[in-house]
């Protein structure tokens, strides 16, 4: 029973937070391995939840055509190949991890998996990956939204129905933080059920919009694409960037431990992954097939300025505050739990001072970081984190849990270290391509840049560099050249 000490300590505060919120359903009791009697809220979700939610928080599509930009279309396919078959493998591997933990007492969270294979330094290294992984997500995800409504200012600017100078980022950095207070107050999964519909749903308009654009303005005709220029480094910012779009495994355990059958994970999980992969594919290759090398970390910022383009900025800006606040739900309770928040007296209070006292922090850093390049903001995050959740944690578990106990042969037992290794081996090309792009940026720009006040500072399309100028009626003579 290793990691036993720590997987009691965790589900005793995890159901003390959840106790102080009305639930609806009865409560099962659940006998620890120290034999301590515990309370936990009732499975009560549909496998179905787990495909919605999964699909929802995973699929990040208007970031999809950047890897394909920078990665170009051979190791952009060898890359997405690889990520798709790797991610799916290991989510399946998580499952029987939890599903064998729970066979002898351990809990359902990903800190306690990693406890039970590895003892106490895999608990804290998994705990530490996640709070710090999906934190800077949601700065990420601050930036996101901020410019999502500078493209909005932008298409109503060029309408006539906004003055020039409007609002700046940070400001818009501020309101997104306010708005995330508020939401990351939810306090588990089966209230973001109801955001998770209204985020896949967001995500399925917006890829619409872009067959749209592509199809009004007839852009694979009109279009004048250039594909290459892959470089070393940008095949590393790739990596990183499509580590991201397959970067929900780490609230897997969380959702199996509501799940009203733990074992249906895997055909819902199968489902989730055909829906992420279609959506995918018909993205990202259709959007570099028509913008070519010029796609932007954000391909809505590829679009033209019209209205369907401020409907798609409007969609994104509502689903980044629910991927912001999917993430929020398992961060701010795995903090809850180490900080005892529930052990305190007025515990809704101090709950409620501790979530937006993060928020604050988050939006902070957004303010300060927000010039440094989307692409590298994203290339980061998934580098540094969502690979250890997906890439290699979950190989390196069911290998000790699992396949080593089993007395697998040995070359069964390299593949799955080899797995692990490929995944620590995107950890660092990834950190070192996306820290290199930072720096870059703020050579060029400044740390608290508030004086980006227009979504053409991050990607113009009147540069001379788009290929569809022509299609965007804009002129050639007066485009803009590329920085």
């Amino acid at each position: 029973k290793r990691g036993a000490d720590v997987s009691t300590e965790l589900r005793a505060a995890m159901e003390g937070a959840d106790s102080m919120e009305t639930r609806s359903g009865s409560t099962e009791t659940t006998v620890s391995s120290g034999g301590a009697s515990l309370e936990q809220p009732e499975r009560l979700n549909p496998n179905w939840h787990f495909t919605v939610v999964t699909s929802a928080f995973t699929l990040g599509s208007v970031f999809a055509p950047f890897t394909l930009g920078t990665g170009g279309w051979c190791w952009g396919s060898v890359l997405w190949a690889y990520s798709l078959l790797t991610t799916w493998w290991s989510g399946r591997l998580i499952g029987k991890c939890v599903l064998h933990g729970s066979a002898h007492g351990v809990g359902c969270s990903y800190p306690e998996m990693m406890a039970d294979a590895f003892g106490w330094w895999g608990y804290w290294f998994t705990a530490v990956m996640q709070i710090a992984t999906y934190y800077l997500l949601n700065v990420v995800l601050l930036v996101n939204f901020a410019d999502w409504l500078l493209l909005v200012q932008q298409v109503l600017v060029a309408r006539g129905a906004f003055e020039v100078q409007g609002p700046c980022l940070w400001e818009y950095l501020i309101l997104g933080g306010i708005i995330s207070c508020v939401f990351a107050q939810i306090p588990t999964f089966k209230r973001v059920l109801p955001l998770a519909v209204v985020s896949l749903v967001s995500t399925l308009a917006r890829q619409g919009i872009m067959y749209y654009q592509i199809w009004e303005l007839d852009l694979v005709s009109n279009c004048e694409p250039t594909y290459g220029g892959v470089t070393p480094q940008s095949v590393f910012l790739s990596v990183a960037t499509t580590a991201l779009l397959f970067g929900g495994h780490g609230l897997f355990p969380e959702e199996m431990r509501e799940l009203r059958t733990p074992s249906g994970f895997f055909s819902a999980l199968d489902k989730a992954y055909v829906i992420i992969g279609v959506v995918y594919f018909t993205n990202a290759y259709m959007a570099y097939l028509v913008w070519g090398s010029w796609v932007g970390a954000d391909i809505q910022l590829n679009f033209p300025l019209n209205m369907a383009t401020l409907v798609s900025a409007l969609l994104s800006a509502v689903w980044g505050l629910i991927e912001g606040t999917m993430s929020h739900v398992m961060m701010l309770s795995l903090i809850e739990t180490h900080a005892g928040i529930a052990k305190l007296r007025h515990a809704r209070v101090w709950r409620i001072i501790l979530r937006s006292a993060i928020v604050a922090s988050e939006t902070l850093l957004a303010v300060t970081f927000s010039s440094a390049g989307l692409g590298n903001l994203q290339g980061v995050v998934a580098a540094f984190g969502f690979t250890a959740l997906t890439y290699y944690a979950p190989f390196l578990a069911y290998w000790k849990l699992i396949l080593r106990p089993s007395g697998a042969s040995w070359a069964t037992q390299a593949v799955y270290i080899g797995m692990a290794l490929s995944g620590v081996f995107l950890t660092f090309v990834g950190i070192y391509a996306s820290t290199q792009g930072i720096a870059d940026e703020i050579s060029k720009y400044r740390l608290f840049d508030t004086e980006r006040c227009s979504i053409a500072d991050v990607l113009d399309i009147a540069s001379c560099s788009n290929p569809c100028l022509a299609a965007y009626g804009l002129s050639d003579a007066a485009c803009s050249p590329p920085p």
